[in-house]
């Protein structure tokens, strides 16, 4: 049920992208094709700034309040406006509120996906088998690719049986408002799942370490007073010593007295925890996911445009790459996870896929060129095969970076960093370079070079800082 929910919102972002051409005309009409491809683009990025947002959000209530709760919430906020998506005026209409109120619609979308997608990686780690971790992790994946390919199914059908200027006008909301049955099934779905055992492990955990804290201050308090005690026998004033270091004792006492009653979900803040200890394995996750996400969202959502634009493909040409190239990446990734658990490299092997990634990227730019469609298919279908690989072992490498008390604050964060910055900004990054530079071919191929050394060298000292997540086999 965990999966399917993150199936369904990837269709959500996929039929935004899969619709670019129709949505840029219905919210950005304009006479320059660039422009009206940025501006696109630039809100496709405002789902993702609120992405880090949502992971902290949602990271703190799946690590005090539980997984069942985080991942029904977060349901309800993705769902809700895909749906009002699909019921937005256009352009035409209300003018530049339509755009507007497009924007809003994705922050909230993102806001949502960044507690979800997480979370559901998270949970289906801790519920696996311990044989099985890996495998168990890359159905969130898997998933993904369902979700993708379903999206990229519904929009064939669209365009297959609705005329173009029909199309323009009311074709394109079908996909969105599809999604409140698929809404009404997830929150089904949802309700009452069980919690992991790690999860509920890792709260007695942590009330434990609290229990510790109350101790090392009493402790503390009472090494205060016998403080007081030895300054009054060298003569001092007691009412110098005793007046001060009684305030502050009381003061404590109280503090701590009244924190202590009111339980632990009142004073534990996951969030504080991570950076107190685990901001390193933050930053490395974040860096890791460099090429990882900038070679996804540039395989499944920037390529197809690309080809219509500048490799002569139609439309519905393009889909029916990204479609069979999505196919190909859902049945690499649990196979990544299944030799992840028989002891294939887990880091190490997403180092040597981003070295073959930084040399051929430029090459593979200049075979676009040629609009050669067998090339650019193979090609596009290669490249998402080779993301699928690191996809697919992901959830068990960073999984293994945090405690349970702090694994979906962590996790998420470090996912939604990685994917806001590397991920959501490649396609607008990508189409900025172009306008910008007039390179259409090689500047875009530098960018993914510069995005799988970034991930090299974070995969080179997570290895060195948390050789754990390396390690050979099941955990």
């Amino acid at each position: 049920m965990t999966g399917w929910r993150a199936a369904v919102q990837q269709y959500d972002f996929t039929i935004y992208t899969q619709l670019s051409k129709t949505l840029g005309k219905v919210f950005f009409p304009s006479n320059d094709p660039a422009l009206q491809a940025l501006s696109f683009w630039g809100v496709f990025f405002i789902g993702y700034i609120s992405r880090p947002a949502g992971a902290v959000l949602f990271g703190h209530l799946g690590d005090t309040r539980g997984r069942g709760t985080c991942l029904l919430i977060s349901v309800l906020v993705m769902g809700i406006p895909t749906v009002l998506i699909g019921c937005l005026p256009s352009y035409h209409h209300i003018g530049m509120a339509a755009p507007i109120l497009l924007a809003i619609l994705r922050l909230i979308q993102g806001l949502a996906m960044g507690g979800e997608f997480g979370a559901a990686m998270v949970y289906l780690h801790e519920i696996a088998d311990a044989r099985y971790k890996a495998v168990t992790g890359s159905l969130g994946y898997v998933s993904l690719g369902v979700g993708v390919v379903i999206g990229i199914l519904v929009v064939v059908m669209v365009i297959s049986l609705i005329p173009g200027e029909a199309l323009l006008v009311w074709g394109w909301r079908v996909p969105f408002l599809m999604a409140i049955a698929t809404l009404i099934a997830a929150v089904v779905l949802r309700y009452n799942m069980p919690e992991s055992v790690e999860f509920a492990t890792s709260r007695e955990e942590i009330e434990e370490e609290y229990k510790q804290r109350v101790k090392e201050f009493k402790r503390s308090r009472s090494q205060n007073a016998s403080g007081v005690k030895r300054s009054m026998s060298r003569g001092r004033s007691p009412d110098d010593v005793v007046t001060v270091e009684a305030a502050k004792s009381e003061a404590g006492t109280s503090d701590m007295e009244s924190q202590a009653g009111e339980g632990l979900e009142k004073h534990y803040v996951p969030i504080m925890e991570l950076f107190r200890g685990y901001w390193s394995g933050l930053i490395l996750q974040c860096g890791y996911e460099a090429w990882i996400g900038g070679s996804f969202y540039l395989g499944y959502s920037w390529l197809p445009s690309f080809f219509v634009a500048h490799a002569g493909i139609s439309t519905m040409t393009s889909l029916w790459m990204v479609l069979t190239s999505m196919v190909l990446f859902t049945f690499v990734v649990p196979v990544a996870g299944y030799l992840s658990d028989k002891g294939q490299p887990r880091v190490t092997a997403t180092i040597a896929i981003c070295a073959i990634a930084a040399v051929m990227t430029v090459p593979m730019f200049l075979a676009f060129q040629t609009r050669n469609l067998a090339a650019c298919w193979l090609l596009q279908a290669f490249s998402l095969a080779m993301t699928a690989y690191p996809m697919g072992i992901l959830p068990q490498i960073c999984s293994l970076i945090y405690p349970a008390g702090v694994r979906i604050s962590g996790f998420n964060l470090g996912y939604n960093l990685g994917m806001t910055i590397f991920g959501g900004l490649t396609p607008l990054a990508m189409t900025a370079i172009q306008t910008g530079t007039k390179s259409i071919f090689i500047g875009p191929g530098l960018w993914m070079v510069g995005m799988a050394l970034i991930s090299i060298v974070s995969s080179l000292l997570l290895i060195k800082c948390y050789p754990l997540t390396n390690q050979r086999g099941s955990i």
